[in-house]
């Protein structure tokens, strides 16, 4: 091999002599030459390279293709070797082959010698510039996947990341910025280069760019992997920020402001909150914000800003909102401060501090609006303004140690008195609702589900409430309420909604976040077969973390209220949720005191639904026995009320708990009691229910004719109801059935129509669990088929967010064909 042929492995795999490149032929032939450029002439033996071109599962003449290809390469690089020669550059080596390179043939022979040792800032630069691409890039990516590789990217990005740190340390920044730009931009989701990149922006001067970098970051991160900046990135976030860090103070007493201020700050998901702190100069406001921000720093991953406003000073004016924006950004020169401040807390979880404001107005500019953000603004002023208008809830400071905070002041609660009395009484039902609601956020659909009403007219109706400042729309088709507002709400829906309205929006309620999250799908795993409503409704919000927290608020406020059956239902959804979060415990203590309440009352109905609840928190914590005993407490409750549709469920959820437990032919019994009950009853749809989870059952017992049967006949009657929705469940069964049958075709066909009516009503979760399936059914006869199936189901997956994608993802790899 001449000096003049170079070889590339830190991109594209690549061979050029005199200007011409070398055709390597089939990927497979590519690939080998990729790990034995990538052993940099150390050995590879044949087993390591069977195990890397066949995923380690080689067949039978694997040997023999390898050699083939060993052959081509040695040809192709020495055209004129004679046949069977061995020639000077792919040898033999014990158990396989090596290359023989150098650092004038390799690229990454010439990395490592430009690399060893303690080389200067200017061989770092020329060693990274070597790389075009990402490591053998254009290999197959199951090749690719080979430790081999691995390691060299990790050997590439140690280097990148100690050619920024040098960079830093020497003032050298805008020497390394394009490269590490590059680097950057291969990898989006990368945080230690992304936070690298982001200091060298901030030392080469470019502040505003690397804010706007954290934030685009934060956003792929949370889109893609559904998860928050870890530490590195949000250390270097604050350090791009430190010209205002909030510092650490000390703080006594005032335990119930604290508890309060610390209680209003929101959730993630949630709209942005703010706290007004209000009192006379020295009663500790400032120290109050202070300690909160620091208690709370670690709620807000992007950062924490501090801005003292000079509201009260006498010797300089208040702060103007331009002035403000560059003392929190620590910018200058600024055109549009503003602008920045928007653009740069747009989509960011942070946390502001807006000390010393002489009024409503001075801090009402800088009050953050991306969901999850907070502000404190301390003042001497009452800040009605942002009271009123802003949704603030305030804390009012005495000169006592201790003070209790002040909800609601008689202007506030007159202010609310007037936008109330102004409403419609359609406007008032939905008021009374919201107040119900379990976060402070909803949207028309789920608005509508509450009053029974048509999404557009609830579109209307919450306009009306945001027109009387009672609700704000904080973004197109979003309606939040804060602090005081649901209090008010709270207190009008107390002394207007009678118990049976109350209990009616409540189950509207529960029935909309059952039925239109984007985890319904999963409640076709459980075969519950309760039927949803027939309309699409959009989700309740918008990524599957979010979703899991409200169904979670969901289910402890059905539990404590005395909605078993509810409880169960959700807890289908969210159990690996609660699971992986260890909150079963803190569920089993509410059903505990919910119970207590419950038998107190004497009433046999509501104690019934406390026992059905707390048996699913018990199965939830695998304690299936005490779950089975809770459950036959409740049958007699039932009985006495003549509940039959509870009872019906009831045997059920008895029916799931002995399967769980090992016991079939109880669970049997159940299921068969189950269907007894709901016809009897002859509710259609009740019985079509029964029908459904009977055939379950029935199925994953092994009885598949008598659960072909049963599935049949709820199809006919959900298709006589034009309940569509319901029937994906069944055909789902129908097709587990003739998949264990070996009746693949008949499989296909009913997972199919499950497909379509998952995909008709937006059930992704469901779509995903039945692509996989339909790929299961095909991967042994139509292999394209089969992949396109399971390369949906992947991207399904990585849309949801869904927490285990990455695992699902590598489940489904294991089954590709």
């Amino acid at each position: 091999m001449e000096s003049s042929f170079w070889w590339t492995v830190l991109g594209p795999v690549r061979g050029r002599r005199a200007g011409r490149e070398a055709r390597l032929g089939s990927p497979q032939r590519r690939a080998l030459m990729a790990l034995l450029l990538a052993r940099a002439g150390q050995p590879l033996t044949m087993a390591e390279i069977t195990r890397a071109l066949w995923r380690g599962d080689p067949p039978g003449l694997a040997a023999n293709v390898v050699q083939g290809h060993v052959g081509a390469i040695r040809r192709m690089l020495e055209p004129d070797l004679p046949r069977r020669a061995t020639g000077r550059w792919l040898l033999p080596a014990p158990g396989g082959y090596r290359l023989a390179m150098t650092a004038d043939t390799l690229d990454l022979l010439r990395f490592r010698a430009l690399t060893s040792g303690e080389p200067p800032l200017s061989d770092l630069v020329e060693a990274l510039s070597l790389a075009t691409g990402e490591i053998a890039e254009d290999v197959p990516a199951e090749v690719r996947s080979h430790p081999l590789f691995t390691a060299l990217a990790d050997e590439y990005d140690a280097v990148l990341r100690a050619t920024a740190e040098r960079a830093l340390a020497d003032g050298m920044a805008a020497v390394v910025l394009p490269m590490i730009r590059t680097a950057a931009g291969r990898r989006p989701l990368d945080e230690e280069l992304q936070a690298s990149l982001m200091m060298l922006l901030h030392a080469d001067g470019q502040q505003a760019a690397a804010l706007e970098l954290f934030g685009e970051v934060r956003d792929r991160l949370r889109h893609d992997l559904g998860v928050h900046p870890g530490r590195r990135l949000r250390e270097a976030y604050r350090q791009v920020l430190a010209d205002h860090p909030v510092g650490t103070t000390r703080f006594v007493g005032r335990e119930a402001e604290l508890a309060a201020l610390l209680t209003r700050l929101p959730e993630p998901f949630e709209p942005a909150a703010v706290v007004a702190v209000t009192g006379m100069a020295g009663v500790g406001k400032t120290s109050l914000a202070m300690h909160v921000a620091e208690l709370a720093a670690d709620r807000f991953p992007d950062g924490v800003l501090y801005v003292d406003l000079h509201g009260f000073d006498r010797d300089r004016p208040p702060l103007t909102t331009c002035e403000a924006v560059r003392s929190l950004l620590g910018v200058q020169d600024v055109c549009d401060p503003a602008s920045l401040y928007r653009s740069s807390l747009s989509g960011r979880r942070m946390l502001v501090v807006l000390d010393n404001a002489h009024d409503a107005e001075q801090a009402r500019e800088l009050l953050p609006g991306s969901d999850g953000c907070a502000a404190i603004v301390t003042s001497r002023d009452d800040l009605t303004g942002l009271v009123a208008f802003n949704d603030a809830y305030p804390i009012r400071l005495g000169l006592r140690a201790r003070v209790t905070t002040a909800p609601m002041t008689e202007d506030v609660r007159a202010s609310f008195d007037r936008s109330y009395e102004s409403l419609s009484p359609d406007a008032e039902v939905l008021f009374h609702a919201l107040a119900l609601h379990p976060t402070k956020e909803i949207g028309p659909g789920a608005a509508a589900s509450m009053i029974g009403d048509e999404p557009q007219h609830a579109r209307t109706l919450l306009d009306e409430l945001a027109s009387a400042h009672l609700i704000d729309e904080y973004r197109p088709g979003r309606y939040s309420w804060h602090g005081l507002v649901h209090d008010y709400g709270v207190e009008m829906a107390a002394s207007r909604l009678a118990d049976d309205e109350r209990d009616r929006l409540r189950r509207r309620m529960f029935d909309h976040y059952l039925f239109n999250n984007r985890q319904a799908g999963a409640i076709a795993r459980m075969k519950l077969a309760l039927v949803p409503p027939e309309e699409p409704v959009t989700p309740a919000c918008g990524g599957y973390e979010a979703e899991r927290r409200m169904l979670r608020s969901l289910m402890t406020q059905a539990l404590v209220e005395g909605y078993g059956e509810y409880v169960w239902r959700f807890a289908g959804i969210i159990g690996d949720h609660l699971d992986k979060t260890g909150l079963w415990p803190e569920l089993r203590a509410a059903g505990a005191a919910a119970l207590v309440c419950a038998e107190r009352t004497g009433d046999p109905r509501r104690t019934a639904e406390a026992l059905r609840g707390l048996a699913r928190v018990h199965a939830g914590l695998r304690d299936y026995g005490t779950a089975i005993e809770l459950m036959a407490a409740a049958m007699p409750l039932f009985v006495e009320v003549d509940d039959q549709q509870s009872l019906a469920r009831q045997h059920l959820g008895s029916a799931w708990l002995r399967a769980t437990a090992g016991r079939p032919a109880a669970a049997a019994l159940h299921a068969d009691r189950t269907l007894s009950i709901s016809r009897r009853d002859a509710r259609p749809d009740d019985v079509a229910a029964a029908l459904n989870g009977v055939g379950w059952f029935e199925a994953r017992q092994g009885r598949f004719e008598a659960a072909i049967g049963h599935c049949r006949e709820a199809l006919g009657i959900l298709s006589g109801l034009g309940m569509r929705r319901a029937q994906a469940d069944t055909w789902d069964t129908l097709g587990f059935v003739n998949r264990r049958l070996g009746r693949y075709r008949e499989a296909l066909a009913s997972y199919r129509r499950a497909l379509a009516l998952h995909r008709e009503f937006g059930n992704r979760a469901a779509e995903a669990a039945t692509l996989r399936s339909i790929a299961s059914v095909t991967r042994s006869h139509d292999v394209p088929t089969a992949r396109k199936a399971l390369d949906e189901a992947v991207e399904i997956l990585q849309e949801l967010g869904h927490p285990a994608a990455g695992r699902m993802v590598a489940v489904a790899d294991s089954q590709r064909p």
